[in-house]
């Protein structure tokens, strides 16, 4: 009976039916083949996107183009006995079956597209290891790998037509099944790391409904409605090539695809494909990010390709870690960590009032006001507040708190510091908030800033200090030399001038500026 119920809710997902697509196998200049194979390939010039791939690619047309139409490895002069038995001693588990179907999608891969298989390779040397450690924790066949490739080509931004993204193709609503997160600013489908843990979860829940690799892969393509449907019209028969011709005409070449994809991905020299060059960086750490920075700011920083980096991290959609509502990974080269680590100050700075402005109906307020000043505000939850108390603490509306900081629920940790935006300067700091002016256009005339970043109107009584008079400014937690700059109204160089400062030198809360007289 369990076994029924757990059937029927896996059947209630919004499956993989638009992992339609054995996608993103050709490559421009490669070729379709039978009427079958055009049913689950298309084409990948999005493959070239991917900064590594296209390295590859180059590398291989400048070297190994002439072998592309050689005929000295034509697939057709092998005997059905030396494929038969070259799949037989393959280390799998799964049944490696091989028939006419099986060969033909052998020589469309191997002859017809030599230079995808190639980049695939070159590819392979950095995603399989990912994809291995996750097969082997959850106990699963580790040729399992090879589903990745005709799934994506290993290309993590890879996208088919009804929506299935990523490496392991997975839609929306089973991304989100399978506790994938996915907003505006960030799609694990395209996470190679969490997509391969959901894949894996995904494979273990068939698996437990069909106890056959090859109606898994079946369901996986098709989804189990129609495998269920496919078993159901044969008179219940539970292997895949007696239902064969009971399911979608893509699903019919899906296994026999996977089955020579191991093939080629094992056996690519004896058809002289070339030992791909590893332009990958195939050694890699991760470092966890705790505030917002755009992958711009360390391209210019550390010098390292933008395409690199998003290779490296493809979830962030457009390129921001929004590491100000949660922890989040970021994946390097290993020789850039220690670089990215002592100057992550400069990082961060760098442009950041550019990438990171403040929300836009703050801003329209502050303009349609001028008796208002925005103050941002970090407060560090305490035990036993609630989004709402902080809400009321601050005279602002709870959904602004969750907008600012990106909460998906009003639950907060006890710890996290929260950045909350109010029109009005506060009276006093807290000692668990810290209170820092907002970027401003111009300096308002009659307030001066503070250690604490509070904005005070002076006394009466004292005099006004001359325009001319050389002024004070204490840094305070979050402002960059650019939006000291511009609240003063004065240029970046002739703050940096005045205080022998590069503008690529880290700043700190608490270091006093010279503000020039304009």
């Amino acid at each position: 009976m369990k076994k029924i119920l757990f059937s029927l809710f896996l059947l209630a997902i919004p499956f993989f039916y638009g992992q339609q697509v054995l996608a993103q196998l050709l490559l421009p200049g490669d070729s379709l083949g039978s009427p079958e194979q055009k049913a689950i390939s298309k084409s990948v010039d999005n493959l070239l996107q991917d900064f590594f791939a296209s390295q590859y690619l180059k590398y291989y047309d400048q070297k190994y183009s002439h072998v592309r139409d050689s005929n000295l490895f034509d697939p057709k002069t092998v005997p059905d006995s030396i494929y038969a038995n070259r799949l037989k001693l393959l280390p799998t588990t799964m049944d490696m079956t091989y028939n006419d179907k099986v060969r033909s999608f052998i020589e469309f891969y191997v002859n017809r597209n030599r230079r995808s298989v190639s980049a695939m390779l070159s590819l392979s040397k950095y995603y399989f290891p990912i994809f291995e450690e996750v097969l082997d924790q959850n106990h699963l066949p580790l040729e399992l790998k090879y589903l990745a490739v005709i799934e994506s080509a290993l290309n993590p931004n890879a996208v088919s037509r009804a929506g299935a993204t990523g490496l392991w193709q997975f839609m929306y609503g089973t991304g989100k099944m399978y506790n994938l997160e996915i907003n505006s600013l960030v799609d694990e489908r395209r996470d190679p790391v969490k997509a391969s843990a959901a894949a894996a979860r995904y494979l273990k829940d068939l698996y437990a409904i069909y106890k056959d690799w090859s109606l898994v892969l079946a369901a996986y393509n098709c989804g189990p409605g129609n495998v269920n449907k496919a078993i159901a019209r044969s008179g219940g028969k539970e292997n895949f090539w007696e239902i064969y011709d009971y399911l979608p005409a893509e699903t019919r070449g899906y296994v026999p695809a996977f089955i020579a994809a191991t093939y080629f991905m094992n056996y690519y020299n004896e058809h002289g494909i070339m030992p791909p060059e590893n332009k990958f960086p195939v050694i890699t750490d991760t470092v966890m990010i705790h505030e917002d920075l755009h992958l711009q700011q360390i391209s210019e920083v550390l010098d390292v390709p933008i395409e690199q980096l998003r290779s490296l991290n493809p979830q962030y959609k457009n390129d921001i870690i929004p590491g100000n509502s949660e922890a989040y990974s970021l994946k390097l080269p290993i020789n850039i960590i220690p670089q990215f680590i002592e100057m992550s100050d400069s990082i961060y700075q760098r442009n950041s009032s550019f990438f990171f402005s403040q929300p836009t109906h703050f801003l329209n307020a502050q303009q349609s006001s001028s008796r208002h000043t925005t103050t941002k505000i970090f407060h560090t939850v305490r035990s036993g507040e609630t989004l709402v108390k902080i809400a009321d603490k601050y005279g602002v509306n709870t959904s602004d708190v969750k907008k600012w900081n990106k909460l998906k629920s009003s639950k907060v940790a006890v710890g996290k510091k929260l950045t909350i935006y109010r029109q009005s300067p506060l009276s006093s700091a807290n000692n668990n908030s810290t209170a820092v002016n907002s970027t401003q256009n111009k300096p308002a005339a009659d307030t001066s800033s503070t250690a604490s970043g509070q904005t005070v109107k002076p006394e009466k009584n004292k005099p006004a200090v001359s325009s001319k008079s050389p002024k004070i400014h204490v840094i305070t937690q979050g402002e960059t030399l650019s939006s000291i700059a511009r609240k003063y109204d004065i240029s970046l160089s002739a703050l940096t001038s005045a205080n022998n400062l590069s503008k690529d030198k880290p700043i700190h809360a608490g270091q006093k500026l010279k503000i020039p007289a304009k």
